[in-house]
């Protein structure tokens, strides 16, 4: 195996990204984490439900329409961030991630067993991309930030939301 198929496409280049491109997948979990805040202090006795209701709200839904925007608006940016050449499955991916992102804010107006499948659905698709993610730094040594960072968003996320579903429900 040659040195170049060791390492992404862009390993050897370098690549300024806007700092939004780093901050940019965390929002979700920056926006849930202050609206949890607000309801644990607020709601000492009931907050369980809304925790997981907000949790579908904005680490899925909020997260995944911006997840989209970006992977088919802004998808050379994206890929390169990530350490890969740009692709068409960018688009795919973007649509993949407004889908989950339009159902995810749909979410709080639907009954609990929606939110499960809202869950399950998106978790089955960022644990998928996180073993990607992590082939990557393996097989390829692509340590780049927007495929090492996003590990914790890929697994983490789906955890904590079933974890918080099965521990409410």
């Amino acid at each position: 195996m040659e040195a170049s198929e060791a390492r992404p496409a862009t390993a050897g280049r370098e690549h300024r990204s806007s700092p939004i491109l780093g901050v940019l997948p965390y929002i979700g979990v920056i926006l849930f984490l202050f609206h949890a805040a607000g309801l644990v202090i607020s709601q000492p006795d009931d907050w369980k439900q809304s925790i997981v209701e907000i949790g579908v709200v904005y680490m899925i839904g909020v997260a995944g329409i911006g997840a989209g925007i970006s992977h088919i608006f802004f998808g050379r940016s994206i890929s390169r961030s990530i350490g890969w050449e740009p692709s068409p499955f960018e688009f795919e991916v973007g649509v993949a991630g407004l889908g989950f992102g339009i159902a995810g804010v749909m979410a709080s107006s639907y009954d609990p067993d929606f939110w499960l499948a809202v869950i399950v659905a998106n978790g089955v698709f960022r644990v998928g991309a996180g073993i990607g993610h992590v082939r990557e730094i393996v097989q390829k040594g692509n340590y780049a930030i927007n495929n090492t960072a996003i590990l914790f968003l890929d697994f983490m996320v789906p955890a904590f939301l079933l974890l918080a579903w099965l521990a409410w429900a």
